[in-house]
């Protein structure tokens, strides 16, 4: 009893347990000690070291009525650095004040099982901040750094070496891997990852807005940044009609563009076009906003909470927060029919007064000149061709008359400036006109097949309501037709240089497209993995899609079936390894019986034989008593570690003892 209560006091005072749990917290925590307020590494690195300095020497641990205070200040110290205690800065700052705060009273199991469960959230907080494939890697490093902790902190005996509790907790995690699965596939999937967190739109890159003043950006940067991934079923239009549709913005107020809010009783657009039909799939990238990226004139989709706005966006409930994977068929090219109204129409005429002079002034000039609406429409973009305007991704600042400074003046700027010009030139002759805000082109990555569409492809066009019909006009194609046809990487001379030189190197080139490729398939099986993926995936092997409380149960079914396997797989694989250490041991006795002339008789023990060969043979009493006794550590004291099985049967290849003379002359 005192041998025991000894043990099990030296256990809970273990320096090796509590540096493993400190180890631990380590892991879970080094991916956020650059994203949290300084003083919060530095708090954690004090109380780590003066923890481990107190086991080491003895010390006597901070009383009740020291540590209260400092947690209540921690906790007051994260509220007031980051004005809350929720959302994944201040939370995980929160858990990493927690550990540090209990490192100043971890004395028992209980404690550093605790310390494990705040480091396993910290892991955890971690993929919730950072999602992309290279956080893999750390994630699969801790888990396996973290479960080694957990096995060695709940060892009642003597710990693993670091190698063996490592080796054991990597296969543990390969057991589990199955089950996570199986899980993973069938278990009811939300209405998109619940692991994702807003992204907050970054400012002064292209990309989307509700909103283009165009002047108001005299550079505009370029992203590489994705915006979103697409993947034709049956057929790929050519780049040059990939317009892939987002904001519409119809109202002007004499400088800029934004998206019109209809009345709540406007009814969705009722869409017929004459174009020509592609299905498609799409892993749209976090980016805030409600309308969900498809092309040109959307027909069908899969998103359960989108629909058709009265401007032909696809729209959903809720900002897209989440990566988010769905399907859909649109008509590209030809004319666009709606069921717009009087007042949809006429808010598509408006101007505002006194605002672009000179631009209403040639409005007037061409329209008088022209048949009809079509014949001025091709006037307009005859103007853009033939004028000396220039494409430019640095254009010269505009004034307060922005239009007219840019028709008239600078004639130098990007898409949204032609794209805004022609419908205000369209609306001064009379014609309905909006400036649609989206992306035009890709990048195809064959290794894939599929198409990477990035920031740097916003694009800017107009729709033109023509003979009762939404037509597409886009003025950059007249100005600068190598943008449309062959993509924005034509026009990247001014693109930063680590953006010219894998785009000018083949091989560089290659690899930037095959890590695409392994990153396009995480983000689409994984972190996109929703309902509509899990109903893909469930019909390609063959199920009908079931009702949720269907699909749990059948998770359940398949998991407790997982566990049935897993347990039989292990009890066959111990059983294995007591089969062959016996047979190891057999061995053994068929030496000692030639060795001695007396063979191990049926019942007895090996501790029995054992000292009846060191009885006929003293020179072998100490090799097979050491034998024998790792023998019986190993098939009936639990051991775990490979390394004294190894031992086992390495010490048992080298012992040959002679034979016995008697032995020699039975033979």
């Amino acid at each position: 009893m005192a041998a025991a209560a000894s043990t099990r006091q030296s256990m809970e005072d273990s320096p090796q347990q509590l540096a493993w749990a400190a180890g631990a917290l380590l892991l879970g925590g080094l991916p956020h000690l650059l994203a949290v307020a300084p003083w919060i590494p530095l708090l954690l690195l004090g109380c780590g070291l003066w923890r481990i300095g107190a086991a080491r020497r003895g010390w006597p641990l901070p009383a009740l009525w020291i540590r209260i205070p400092l947690a209540v200040l921690g906790f007051l110290a994260v509220a007031i650095s980051y004005r809350s205690i929720s959302g994944i800065q201040a939370g995980s700052a929160l858990l990493l004040v927690m550990g540090a705060m209990k490192l100043l009273e971890t004395r028992g199991q209980r404690d550093r099982m605790v310390l494990i469960f705040i480091s396993l959230f910290l892991l955890f907080a971690a993929f919730l901040r950072e999602q992309a494939i290279g956080m893999l890697a750390w994630l699969v490093a801790g888990t396996l750094g973290i479960s080694a902790a957990l096995l060695q902190t709940a060892r009642q005996e003597s710990l693993l070496p670091m190698a063996g509790a490592l080796r054991l907790a990597a296969r543990l995690l390969v057991q589990a891997l199955p089950l996570a699965a199986v899980l993973f596939i069938l278990f009811p999937r939300l209405p998109g990852p619940f692991w994702s967190l807003p992204d907050k739109a970054s400012s002064g890159i292209s990309g989307l807005s509700e909103e283009i003043r165009p002047g108001d950006i005299s550079a505009l940067g370029l992203s590489d940044a994705i915006a979103f991934r697409a993947r034709f079923r049956d057929g790929t239009p050519p780049a040059g009609a990939l317009y892939w549709r987002g904001p519409v913005l119809e109202h002007f107020d004499g400088r800029g563009w934004s998206v019109r809010r209809p009345p709540a009783s406007t009814p969705p657009a009722a869409v017929e076009t004459d174009g020509v039909q592609y299905s498609y799939e799409l892993v749209l990238e976090p980016q805030g906003g409600r309308w969900l990226l498809a092309l040109e004139t959307p027909l069908q989709w899969s998103a359960p909470r989108a629909g058709l706005g009265p401007a032909m966006e696809l729209l959903n409930t809720e900002p897209i927060h989440d990566r988010f994977s769905y399907r859909a068929r649109s008509a590209i090219g030809g004319s666009v029919r709606s069921a717009i109204g009087a007042e949809g129409l006429a808010a598509n005429l408006q101007l505002p007064a006194g605002r672009n002079p000179r631009t209403l002034e040639l409005a007037t000039r061409l329209r008088a000149a022209a048949t009809d609406d079509r014949d001025y429409l091709q006037r307009l973009l005859q103007l853009f061709h033939e004028q000396p305007f220039r494409y430019s991704l640095k254009p010269p600042l505009l004034g307060a008359q922005p239009v007219d400074e840019f028709l008239f003046d600078t004639r130098s700027g990007f898409c949204e400036h032609y794209a805004s010009a022609l419908a205000v030139l369209a609306r001064a002759a009379g014609i309905p006109a909006r400036v649609v805000a989206g992306y035009q082109g890709g990048e195809h990555n064959p290794i894939g097949d599929y198409w990477i569409i990035r920031q740097a492809h916003a694009h800017a066009w107009v729709e033109a309501w023509v003979d009762g019909a939404w037509r597409r006009i886009d003025p950059t194609a007249a100005v600068a037709p190598e943008r449309i046809e062959r993509g924005i990487g034509e026009i990247l001379a001014g693109a930063p240089g680590g953006m010219r030189l894998w785009r000018s190197s083949r091989v560089v080139g290659g690899v930037v497209l095959s890590w695409d490729a392994v990153n396009a398939a995480w983000d689409r099986w994984v972190l996109a993995f929703g309902p509509e993926a899990q109903e893909r995936l469930l019909l390609g092997l063959g199920f009908r899609m079931p009702r949720p409380l269907q699909l749990a149960l059948l998770a359940g079914a398949a998991a407790s079936l997982c566990l049935v396997l897993l347990a039989w797989l292990g009890g066959r694989r111990r059983q294995g390894a007591r089969d062959r250490l016996r047979q190891r041991y057999d061995g053994l006795c068929r030496r000692l019986a030639a060795a001695t002339g007396r063979p191990r008789r049926p019942g007895e023990t090996p501790s029995a034989y054992a000292s009846v060969v060191a009885g006929l043979r003293p020179d072998l009493a100490a090799e097979t008593l050491a034998l024998t006794t790792l023998y019986l550590q190993l098939r009936y004291g639990g051991s775990g570690d490979t390394r004294d099985t190894a031992a086992f049967s390495r010490r048992l290849r080298r012992f040959r003892p002679a034979r016995a003379p008697a032995a020699r002359g039975r033979r």
